[in-house]
């Protein structure tokens, strides 16, 4: 990457085999979107939201580029959506999207390198851009795609760029810009804070891609800041609202403050509640099931690929919530290791969801979901495109965790590409979902956003948990 050369998607998979790296392509998800059908969604989407400027960004260093994912339920009067996630600036799976697509969310990213160039926060008129990835990443490939862009879009304004991984990393680097590229267990040695900085090795870093360098770095006026004045880090962070996407109860807590605007797009509230240990969070499963008679699903804080996501019945037998607890927090720490902590705990209403019937699978039914990708232009929110995930198992109606977990990576880190479809009218009628529906999501996901930077700090300050959040 250090050289000025790029390579295409395919040649990047061959490379990546030839050093036994184990890369996987998207190509089939992608192969299925049609990009004049998501086009159309996108302009009537944001025509709509036009009018009440719906997805505009009143804070826009809040927010850079991140994605959602949605279940679907149906209503006498129509398609509703419920929200599974918010996903931040550490999104995998853009090599799933068009290339159209992939460079309107790197031109979200893109914002916040501009910013520091024009910043110059550093004061020599150079910019350090730190790029976190996964250990072993079977897409690491996309960073590879992502950085020659921004490379390619430098290179235009006739500024140098230099890229580094963290063995050949030069302090004293001489061009404008500098990517350095590492993975996360690299990472958690080698980054600290201090005089307001995120450095590494001692350098001031410029931006952080994503947000999930900025989790693992634990310190307590770093953490501090972020609840109280971000705006005084000095390094920019992709996206500093990662406190509220990491945490499933502060994402359900923007949809609630942006309720008015979103019931005009058929978002379904779900009950919601949080806990900040085991008995808590004991004691608030026994009350929700008891009351309301429905299904919860616990979550854990940070978690991805369902690691830890537990569904628990109302004919549960009391005595076995904890085994249900202890469950998650095995499956959250063969993830995440020892460092991480679960809690607070997310508890919510498990929805009745749709299910796609024959011809997907011939023998029965399937749970699925819909991630929806969105970046930040001039200070509004822009849907970008998606993907619809299918579950592994048969859905038979029991709450097996393998009939309603749909991520693509999340068994054993094996993406199983066959389970994704891009978005079409074609995949629409497979999954029972119109024009309009598709405009709702987009919609939808712009507002949870631009909710987030606007009631930032309403969010990330609540703590009347004592209650559950209807």
């Amino acid at each position: 990457m250090s050289k000025n050369i790029s390579y295409s998607e395919t040649e990047l998979l061959k490379l990546g085999e030839s050093f036994g790296m184990g890369l996987f392509s998207t190509a089939p998800i992608k192969d299925s979107t049609d990009d004049v059908y998501v086009d159309k969604i996108r302009q009537k989407s944001l025509e709509i939201m036009e009018k009440y400027k719906d997805n505009y960004l009143h804070q826009p260093d809040l927010f850079y580029a991140g994605s959602i994912d949605f279940m679907v339920c149906d209503e006498p009067e129509g398609k509703r959506f419920f929200l599974l996630e918010t996903n931040g600036g550490s999104n995998r799976g853009l090599s799933s999207i068009t290339e159209k697509q992939q460079e309107i969310i790197y031109d979200g990213y893109f914002e916040a390198i501009d910013q520091a160039i024009k910043n110059n926060s550093r004061g020599d008129n150079k910019v350090l851009v730190l790029v976190g990835v996964p250990i072993n990443d079977g897409l690491f490939h996309e960073k590879v795609i992502m950085v020659d862009y921004f490379r390619k879009k430098l290179q235009k304004r006739n500024l140098t760029v230099e890229i580094f991984d963290i063995k050949n990393f030069n302090h004293a680097f001489k061009g404008d810009v500098a990517f350095l590229i590492a993975d996360y267990k690299q990472l958690s040695t080698n980054i600290s804070f201090s005089e307001n900085w995120v450095k590494i090795h001692g350098q001031k870093i410029s931006a952080l891609i994503g947000d999930g360098i900025a989790r693992r770095l634990h310190n307590d006026e770093f953490a501090k800041l972020i609840r109280e004045d971000f705006r005084k880090i000095h390094t920019i962070i992709i996206n500093p609202v990662f406190r509220i996407t990491d945490d499933k109860s502060l994402t359900y807590l923007a949809s609630y403050y942006a309720k008015d605007i979103l019931e005009k797009y058929n978002l379904k509230y779900l009950l919601f509640t949080k806990a900040y240990d085991e008995k808590e969070l004991v004691d608030k499963i026994h009350h929700v099931i008891t009351k309301f008679k429905t299904p919860f699903i616990i979550k854990p804080d940070g978690g991805s690929g369902g690691a830890g996501v537990i569904p628990i019945s109302p004919q549960e037998d009391p005595s076995n919530i904890k085994n249900l607890i202890e469950e998650s927090k095995k499956e959250f720490f063969a993830k995440f290791m020892k460092n991480r902590n679960p809690y607070p705990y997310t508890l919510q209403e498990m929805a009745r969801f749709s299910l796609i019937a024959p011809p997907w699978d011939e023998e029965g039914r399937h749970t699925f979901d819909l991630r929806i990708y969105l970046a930040q232009k001039d200070g509004f929110v822009i849907p970008i495109g998606g993907l619809a995930r299918i579950a592994r198992e048969n859905y038979s109606g029991s709450l097996n965790k393998q009939e309603f977990v749909v991520n693509l990576s999340g068994y054993g880190g094996v993406i199983d590409i066959k389970r994704g479809r891009g978005i079409s009218e074609e995949i629409g009628k497979l999954l029972n979902l119109s024009f309009d529906d598709y405009v709702n999501m987009f919609c939808i996901g712009c507002v949870m956003f631009a909710s987030m930077a606007k009631n930032y700090q309403k969010i990330i300050n609540f703590s009347n948990w004592d209650q559950i959040i209807e």
